[in-house]
């Protein structure tokens, strides 16, 4: 329930990227690093590594201070590094010759830019894949009012919009579908869910709620505190776990 939407996206994704080669970057920079939809794309390329698939990517996740124990906890990034942090951390300094992949989950304007300037031209490849952050570009919170978040200039000149592609699942499963058996795909999947099933049960603490009552006051909290990203919250309104028909459903 928690991770399946998110991880097929995160599975196709990665699969796209192995097809290209990975656009021959080494080094993996992946905003929103504690979200499920980004740590579950760095898992993936762990485990492409581990199969002995693919040359060894250093995977670097962005994040929040407040998520950062969190993130380095997961053990799925080779280093994980605030986003105040960005130009001075030692893992992101740049040296000749580095060929860098940027995966943007956050959306965030202010970020992306901080990031093309900072990498310039090492940076070969820039993937749009969410939009955990996305905040208006003006000060009118309209969204028929909100500007484009197009960003002018980094610092060897190149706009991302000339060469930043945006992740579209359904798109990539119309190729696919064209080079593999249904088949292929199915056992593909399977393969990589359970994997997933096996290795992710430390990762979030899921924290059940039964009833209206008791989930409007967790709506509440979360609407005043935000969630913590280790916690998964699965909300019913059967007033008890015991009223909940026994039904099996698949997405």
């Amino acid at each position: 329930m928690l991770y399946r939407p998110l991880f097929w996206t995160s599975f196709w994704c990665e699969d796209w990227f192995f097809k290209s080669g990975y656009r021959g970057a080494s080094n993996i920079l992946i905003s929103s690093a504690s979200s499920k939809t980004a740590f579950c794309l760095a898992y993936l390329i762990r485990q492409r590594f581990r199969r002995g698939e693919i040359s060894q990517k250093r995977i670097i996740g962005l994040t929040s201070k407040r998520n950062a124990a969190f993130t380095i906890g997961l053990g799925l990034y080779d280093d994980v590094v605030d986003y105040d942090s960005l130009a001075t951390s030692a893992s992101m300094q740049v040296s000749p010759g580095d060929r860098w992949m940027y995966v943007d989950v956050s959306a965030n304007y202010v970020l992306n830019k901080a990031i093309f300037d900072h990498l310039g031209p090492n940076l070969v490849a820039s993937i749009e894949l969410g939009l955990t952050n996305l905040s208006p570009s003006t000060a009118n919170v309209l969204s028929a009012n909100w500007t484009p978040n197009a960003l002018t200039h980094n610092s060897d000149k190149r706009k991302p919009s000339d060469f930043t592609e945006a992740f579209f699942m359904v798109e990539w499963l119309n190729v696919r579908r064209h080079q593999l058996t249904p088949q292929d795909m199915h056992r593909m999947q399977n393969t990589a869910w359970q994997e997933l099933m096996r290795d992710c049960a430390g990762w979030v603490r899921l924290e059940r709620v039964f009833g209206a009552e008791d989930v409007k006051r967790a709506y509440e909290r979360v609407a005043k505190d935000g969630f913590r990203p280790n916690e998964g919250c699965i909300w019913s309104l059967w007033e008890h776990d015991s009223d909940t028909p026994h039904t099996r459903s698949k997405l």
